[in-house]
């Protein structure tokens, strides 16, 4: 329960550093809001004050009273005296006053260039009714909202960036916990190879006295108990096969570069791949090229077969199975690719887990330890499916460095 306090506690702190700026900035718009509210307040009482002086008027307003009025509102535009029946661009304003559906109105326009706050305002003026067409100019409200608005702005700008850095700092927990997680997880799977490692090597060697025992006994028996005796050999060597597997997952690996001819290569896997069809005839192609390359060959050769064996073993009896290899600046990428089924959505997302398979007798640490060699080589292993069936490997090594001439040729081998 303390475990749970302390993680919960560390994940609230910035859950509330958070929540303390998005109020700031909330704040601050509002704010920003209602000082817009307060600039038309101010530009309406400015006319309305305006049309109250010529309220006060006891004749038609002559030219002179309206130079005073323009003197004494510097934010004045124009003010102009129109009657409630007039017609023109105005015409609507004046309709919706005149009928007494509006006491005023207001609305911004422009004048020019320049933006203004319009405003119709009715006054009596010598026993008629009159409307006021008062323009002032938008930004006469600047300067009383400017140091707020400043204010307002810097607020804002501090919210964001408090919010900018609260999500970090959510965003460093979780990575933080991702990696505590991961580092958890790569020690269980290095104490777990350690184990495996030291099971493997204390079975080898009995394996190995029982393999030689049982392969005397069928040599020196008779038919009958020969028979009996002929499915222990395959065991053994499945057994052994898991041992190798889990020697290699188990243990450290350093790679140690060579140069090493592809096609070399390419003939042991052939070779082996024969070997792993038995009297399956299924169809193998493997690319010829001249191409060499400095890497570790026995790490590369071991994942290759790795990715070999998987590739025969998915075939049906008339698949077939490609190994090629390409070139290039950015590097090398060796595919193995074969036609059988496929992999299910699941299954390609856990093929690289230790001891996960799909197979009925399968270790499950082929994959694995092919991805470790890979990476060990400065590479990566991808697995990707075909179409329309099937499934293609491929070791992208960009690191090895490669030379090659202007001879290549294909070979394919069929069982028959």
């Amino acid at each position: 329960m303390p475990r749970r306090l302390r993680a919960f506690s560390r994940q609230l702190w910035p859950l509330l550093a958070l929540a303390l700026p998005l109020v700031l900035v909330a704040s601050a718009l509002t704010t920003l809001a209602r000082l817009n509210e307060l600039r038309e307040l101010y530009l309406r009482y400015r006319a309305a004050a305006l049309a109250a002086r010529l309220e006060t008027l006891a004749s038609e307003p002559t030219a002179e009273q309206l130079e005073a009025l323009v003197e004494e509102e510097p934010a004045l535009v124009d003010l102009r005296i129109l009657e409630p029946d007039e017609q023109g661009p105005d015409a609507e304003a004046l309709a919706a006053i005149r009928e007494g559906r509006e006491l005023y109105r207001t609305q911004r326009t422009r004048a020019g260039d320049l933006e203004v706050f319009r405003a119709y305002i009715p006054f009596h003026t010598a026993n008629r009714l009159r409307v006021a067409r008062i323009d002032l100019a938008a930004g006469a409200a600047d300067w009383l909202l400017a140091p707020a608005r400043r204010n307002v702005i810097v607020a804002s700008l501090s919210g964001v960036v408090l919010v900018l850095l609260a999500l970090y700092a959510l965003w460093s927990l979780r990575r933080t916990a991702q990696l505590e997680k991961s580092q958890l997880e790569m020690e269980q799977l290095a104490r777990l190879g350690q184990m495996a490692a030291t099971l493997a090597h204390e079975i080898r060697n009995p394996l190995a006295t029982i393999k030689g025992f049982v392969q005397l006994a069928a040599e020196k028996a008779d038919p009958e108990t020969a028979a009996l005796l002929a499915p222990v050999p395959p065991e053994i060597e499945r057994l052994e096969r898991l041992v190798k597997d889990l020697l290699l997952y188990g243990r450290p690996v350093e790679a140690r570069p060579a140069w090493v001819s592809w096609d070399t290569l390419a003939r042991e896997l052939e070779t082996n791949a024969r070997q792993l069809a038995g009297d399956r005839p299924i169809r193998l192609s493997v690319l010829r090229s001249s191409l060499q390359m400095n890497t570790d060959p026995d790490l590369l050769k071991a994942a290759l077969l790795n990715l070999l064996r998987n590739a025969v073993e998915a075939v049906d009896e008339h698949g077939e199975v490609r190994v090629g290899v390409q070139a290039s600046r950015s590097g090398l990428v060796i595919t193995i690719e074969d036609d059988g089924p496929g992999l299910s959505e699941e299954a390609r997302k856990r093929l690289f887990e230790p001891f996960y398979t799909t197979k009925a007798f399968g270790s499950g640490l082929g994959l694995a330890t092919s991805r470790k060699l890979i990476e060990t080589l400065g590479g990566q292993l991808r697995l990707v499916p075909r179409h329309p069936r099937g499934t293609r490997a491929e070791v992208v090594l960009p690191r090895v460095p490669w030379t090659q001439s202007v001879r290549e040729e294909a070979e394919s081998w069929q069982r028959s």
